[in-house]
């Protein structure tokens, strides 16, 4: 073999090496960011859960307003006090 050649490959093999290393640390890195996104997502889903109650408690408190304001119940027909 020529030593042009030789040095050809040496530098081929040498860009194969950079090229898997760096490869690999892109896998962590992005192993990483998984587990961070999917904690954040897991910490969101929580946060939602509880506005969600917050939020059945505050229509049951509008609800409630509302039957007081009008004397009677929304889900009503309003036909029965339509007659009166």
């Amino acid at each position: 073999m020529s030593t042009e050649l030789i040095a050809i490959l040496g530098v081929g093999v040498t860009i194969v090496g950079v090229i898997l290393n760096g490869q690999r640390s892109q896998r962590a890195d992005i192993k990483d960011l998984r587990k961070e996104t999917q904690a954040e997502f897991k910490a969101t889903r929580k946060e939602i859960g509880g506005l969600r109650e917050r939020m059945a408690h505050l229509e049951g408190l509008i609800e409630g307003l509302r039957e007081a304001i009008t004397g009677r119940r929304v889900a009503e027909d309003p036909g029965e006090y339509a007659a009166d």
